[in-house]
């Protein structure tokens, strides 16, 4: 080969490198602290200088670089401007890293691409412009000079369009609409990359996956070193005077609420804590020189309260579609946490000493197919204050159903039930053994029934108008004569619900202030019932939502509830029935 083509190949590979390092020289100087990049890289946003002067708390968000973090508010408190500053920061900021965005649909993952992310961070900001490799509009990715790329997805199917990518950090964003209960489909993409996540939107429904993701942080709220703080501001014929005083009157601190929970870092930021928003529709009027609308006072009288939680305080709600909240179930736990679960010789032990002051009730939900369990409830009601007490709940492992049925026939018996009630729907075979008796399945020894005037089947059925009704002694399809009852499906879970939500005044003391859940849940050995929480908070109404122009025709209805409740629902029925255990 000529030395001349070999001179030229040099030549052109060194002017190759050369514009190669121009396109990326900004690279070298980029600021490993995301607030000095933002002074650098991006000091405007929408035509406006930055500072963070009217809300400190902010810094230490952006300065927080664990792996886990969820934040938590109200609307227009600047999410999407931390967002677009993360995402672009860590792309220029880092070469070949891959960055992710995940919204709910497909038109807000369109303007936040666009607008926000494209026109608003990169095109307008000098040295970010000259970052992208393409021309910009692609509205699912950007790719850089430096071989970082900006991915932007929607939740669809499951967070199916995260999958595959192996990214350094995933940021959802509008979360409490997104799909979190599949959140750990996000984690196994970052297995590789070891990515951090973040997770941000307003408040959203109590027991939720949303509100369950909450309750694993740490729960951090901003506060101000001096409570009084917006006496100190200053105002002129302008409205709220931004100065350098602000830095000593805003000055504050995140204080965590559950420093227990160390998986995500959690930071709360109602709209209440900036000082740009007034409290009063006063204020707002004679201080800030701004229509009413925009005080905290008139959004919260003219909006839902649902609306002022979720979008203005940035807290969770009870919805109509999610009856039960973990904060119900918790108060039928932490005032028993001197109470555990019983064993059957304890409960046997109860029902010897306090006889007909007592009724026991034993429900049964059979499990069918996965993960479905057969889950065993013992409720005991106390006659006397009226209240129902979880006394045993054993969630069954697989096993052969003459085995399972020999057990729990045995098991009514050793507690002295006064009442058993189970799932006709997968165990009629079960329930007509545990009335009549059987053989065990190994040595073929005989064990007696309970009794079909103790023990009793039980089918859902749809008939409000009749809630519960008795069969005595009637033929089944099956054509065998069986004790049993068919309720209401929809009643008879509300008729749970209100036992969570209802409360009885201290025995001895008539006082509010004692009040107590009349359901009563053991809580000393938190991990025997704390499961409970999940299942209880599962409950959904079917109805809500419904697109029907005629509301008054829609019946209102549940999802099927987990076995645990079922099972308690079972014994909840029997606790009705007038059937009481005869001392021998």
């Amino acid at each position: 080969m000529p030395d001349w083509v070999l001179q030229h190949d040099r030549l052109a590979k060194k002017a190759l490198a050369q514009i190669k390092k121009s396109a990326t020289c900004a690279l070298d100087f980029a600021p490993s602290d995301p607030l000095e990049w933002i002074q650098k890289f991006r000091p405007i946003v929408e035509g406006k200088a930055r500072t963070f002067v009217a809300a400190p708390f902010w810094k230490d968000i952006y300065l927080d670089d664990y792996h886990s973090k969820i934040i938590i508010g109200g609307r227009q408190i600047f999410k999407s401007t931390y967002i677009t500053d993360i995402l672009a920061y860590e792309a220029t900021s880092a070469p070949g890293a891959q960055v992710g965005y995940v919204t709910f649909n497909q038109s807000n993952l369109t303007g936040f691409s666009k607008q926000k992310l494209q026109i608003g961070t990169f095109s307008q900001n000098p040295i970010l412009s000259k970052f992208p490799r393409n021309k910009l509009g692609n509205m699912g990715e950007i790719s850089l000079k430096n071989g970082s790329t900006i991915y932007c997805m929607t939740d669809n199917n499951q967070y199916i369009h995260v999958e595959g990518k192996s990214l350094n950090h995933c940021i959802l964003d509008e979360a409490q609409y997104q799909d979190i209960e599949y959140l750990e489909k996000i984690r196994q993409t970052m297995m590789a990359t070891k990515g951090r996540l973040s997770i941000l939107g307003i408040g959203g429904e109590s027991g939720s996956a949303y509100h369950k993701l909450w309750e694993k942080s740490d729960q951090r709220e901003w506060i101000y070193d001096d409570p009084n703080w917006r006496d100190r501001l200053q105002f002129d014929e302008g409205g709220l005077v931004m100065g350098s005083y602000l830095g000593d009157v805003l000055r504050g601190r995140w204080v965590p609420q559950r420093p227990e929970n160390t998986l995500y870092h959690g930071y709360h930021i109602p709209q209440t804590i900036f000082a740009t928003h007034p409290l009063t529709i006063n204020d707002a009027i004679q201080k800030y020189h701004i229509a009413p609308f925009y005080s905290i006072e008139y959004q919260k009288k003219n909006n839902t309260a649902a609306f002022f939680a979720s979008h203005v305080m940035g807290r969770f709600y009870r919805s109509e579609r999610r009856p039960v909240t973990p904060q119900m179930v918790y108060r039928c736990m932490n005032p028993y946490k001197y109470m555990g679960l019983m064993s059957y010789k304890e409960i046997a032990m109860w029902k010897y000493v306090m006889q007909n002051s007592i009724n026991v009730s034993m429900g049964i939900d059979f499990g069918s197919g996965n993960p479905s369990h057969t889950v065993i409830s013992i409720l005991i009601h106390w006659k006397k204050s009226n209240r129902i007490q979880l006394a045993y709940i054993d969630k069954r492992p697989a096993e052969n159903q003459l085995d399972q049925t020999e057990y729990i026939s045995r098991l009514f018996k050793a507690c002295r039930c006064d009442v058993g009630v189970g799932d006709l729907g997968y165990g009629a075979i079960p329930v007509k053994t545990m009335q009549e008796g059987g053989a065990n399945r190994s040595t073929g020894k005989i064990f007696g029934g309970v009794g079909s005037d103790r023990f009793y089947g039980c089918r859902t059925i749809s008939n409000e108008s009749k809630p519960m009704q008795m069969y005595s002694d009637v033929r089944d399809e099956h054509g065998d004569e069986i004790g049993r009852f068919s309720i209401d499906k929809t009643t008879s879970i509300q008729r749970f619900v209100d036992l969570l939500d209802s409360s009885k005044s201290h025995p001895t003391r008539n006082d509010k202030s004692c009040e107590r859940s009349r359901f009563m849940i053991p809580f000393l050995i938190e991990h025997e019932t704390d499961w409970l929480v999940s299942d209880f908070v599962s409950i959904t109404r079917k109805d809500i939502g419904k697109d029907n122009s005629k509301k008054s025709d829609v019946r209102k209805e549940f999802n099927h509830p987990r076995d645990s409740v079922m099972s308690i629902i079972y014994a909840m029925v029997g606790l009705e029935q007038n059937v009481e255990w005869q001392m021998a």
